[in-house]
């Protein structure tokens, strides 16, 4: 496999704890694109955004779930990324069979993911949503990475040592995927 890309979507790394430390802790031969950072005014560069893309042969999403679904400049992102003749429509193969990851944090435990609880759903239900620009271009998804329980705000009853520890377990759950992905 060549090229590795990872999309991050958080919109301000400087404040997060388990993006941040995920992004500190990939391979080098993995290619980052911080959103936050390229696009503070969310003022996206499609071509060089569409470029990257074709030339990725794996791309890994990267992202905090914000109210169960990506955060507005990932979802601009896609907005503006995924136009007809590039994602989809009659010539829009240009992403078709790339493999995809999704790596997600949530700050909310797995269980408030069920009907009758605060996020009133399953997160597949939300997750349905989320697919669907990478569905729609025909990608191949290789996995689905959520890890629950991210919250390292104290003031929302977070802890910053628990969330080091789940980083951890997420990166060798990502790290396993990519090496799957890379071997497929």
């Amino acid at each position: 496999m060549g090229k590795i890309l990872l999309v991050c979507g958080h919109p301000n790394l400087s404040q997060s704890t388990a993006t941040r430390q995920i992004l500190e802790q990939l391979a080098p031969d993995i290619s980052v694109r911080k959103l936050d950072t390229l696009y503070p005014h969310y003022q996206i560069d499609i071509k060089a955004e569409q470029q990257a893309l074709i030339e990725a042969d794996l791309v890994i999403i990267q992202f905090p779930l914000y109210w169960s679904t990506y955060p507005a400049l990932l979802k601009k992102w896609f907005d503006d990324l995924w136009t007809y003749n590039f994602a989809f429509g009659p010539e829009g193969d240009k992403l078709k069979d790339k493999k995809v990851i999704l790596s997600i944090t949530a700050g909310a435990t797995e269980e408030s993911y069920q009907v009758g609880d605060f996020n009133f759903m399953a997160l597949e239900k939300y997750l349905d949503a989320a697919l669907h620009p990478v569905k729609a271009a025909k990608m191949n998804i290789c996995d689905v990475i959520t890890t629950f329980n991210m919250n390292a705000d104290v003031n929302e009853g977070g802890n910053v040592d628990n969330v080091t520890k789940l980083v951890d377990e997420h990166l060798k759950k990502l790290n396993k995927a990519i090496m799957e992905a890379k071997s497929a």
